[in-house]
């Protein structure tokens, strides 16, 4: 079972203390036009699973999460994004064995509920918004967006995190950066995701 929230505490902290250093001199780009897929994405293929656009000021990234099948970042913009995806069948078979798949609700909401759970154990979380339950090209989805602190980092991060179903995995999306920028950057979030599509639908 791969858990997401594993890579926060290794990543943010080394990440966010050296780029936050140079958080001052972005400040006037802060009113930079909301991006466009056709002119500010470049469109990512992944094994070829799936797709989805990333802005082109992002590049690749090897060492947010071994896990993950997309790692983009930009330091200094303090932007960074991440997929990890894994068996659908396999996570629903382990959680009833354990006795913690709820029945009453959807794979996707179990899914969601169970990372919500893990990120809740290692974060102080100041903010957490309800579900957006939501169909990303044609694909069960649920969205939540969430402020939160992690040990040794001294100032709030926004994760915005996108559980996608397909027919044979599940899929996360998370997103991060400065709670001081989440505004700035929410639109190249919501971007990045509504663009994720799987490749060959059975």
């Amino acid at each position: 079972m791969k858990h997401l929230y594993k890579f926060a505490l290794i990543i943010l902290i080394s990440s966010f203390t050296t780029s936050c250093l140079n958080t001052t001199s972005n400040s006037n780009n802060e009113n930079e036009e909301e991006a466009s897929i056709e002119d500010d994405f470049n469109l990512v293929t992944i094994n070829n699973e799936y797709i989805m656009y990333v802005p082109k000021y992002m590049k690749v990234a090897y060492d947010l999460n071994e896990e993950a099948s997309l790692q983009y970042q930009n330091a200094f913009k303090e932007a960074y994004v991440v997929v990890i995806d894994e068996s659908k069948e396999e996570f629903v078979e382990i959680y009833r064995e354990i006795d913690e798949y709820d029945e009453s609700l959807s794979v996707i909401e179990n899914y969601k509920k169970t990372q919500v759970q893990y990120f809740e154990e290692d974060m102080n979380i100041a903010k957490l918004t309800e579900a957006k339950r939501n169909t990303i090209n044609g694909l069960n989805a649920e969205v939540i967006e969430m402020d939160a602190r992690i040990a040794g980092i001294d100032f709030d991060i926004t994760y915005t995190v996108a559980f996608i179903e397909g027919n044979e995995k599940v899929y996360m999306i998370m997103a991060w950066t400065l709670e001081s920028k989440k505004a700035k950057y929410r639109p190249d979030v919501k971007q990045m995701i509504n663009s994720f599509n799987i490749l060959n639908r059975n």
